[in-house]
């Protein structure tokens, strides 16, 4: 970021304020709070501290934090993947999850950027792999069993139905 002249500030009417990069600034990208890149400039005032935000200066900011919550995505992944594969097959991980044959290890080779959903989910089932993947393996069971027991097959179960299974349960 470029600016001419430095300002006033308006926080604390006393300060000017001027771009300053430096490490230790923090701030929300989606799911993380990541450290914002010390080489990102933000007009900051250098008598109260008070950071002003504008479109160019968040612009830079989001960019620079992209890629960081990119790598951090990547990072946790690939913590909850090696829980998960010292308990369990990736293929069984990735029926489980809905996902195609190959996908985890395509996600932790770099070859596809992981989702927040994604990881999400398989940092849950890092934190006990053998008893997340029985629930998992019982959820859609149940839900099989809930969808076949309307007695129609290839239609949608009719709003009666749907009430009849949810009293037997």
């Amino acid at each position: 970021m470029t600016m001419k002249a430095a300002r006033r500030c308006h926080e604390c009417g006393t300060g000017k304020v001027v771009p300053v990069a430096k490490a230790g600034r923090q701030e929300r990208y989606r799911t993380l709070m990541l450290e914002i890149p010390a080489h990102v400039e933000i007009p900051t005032c250098d008598n109260c501290g008070a950071e002003w935000m504008d479109p160019a200066t968040a612009r830079a900011i989001d960019g620079a934090l992209k890629s960081v919550y990119q790598a951090s995505l990547r990072t946790l992944l690939n913590k909850a993947l090696i829980k998960i594969r010292a308990r369990t097959s990736m293929r069984r991980v990735e029926r489980l999850l809905g996902l195609s044959e190959g996908y985890l290890s395509k996600v932790s080779n770099s070859r596809s950027e992981p989702s927040a959903e994604l990881v999400s989910n398989l940092g849950l089932i890092s934190m006990n792999p053998t008893s997340r993947l029985h629930d998992l393996e019982t959820f859609w069971t149940i839900s099989k069993k809930r969808a076949s027991s309307t007695g129609r097959k290839g239609s949608r179960p009719s709003k009666i139905a749907l009430a009849a299974i949810e009293q037997r349960t």
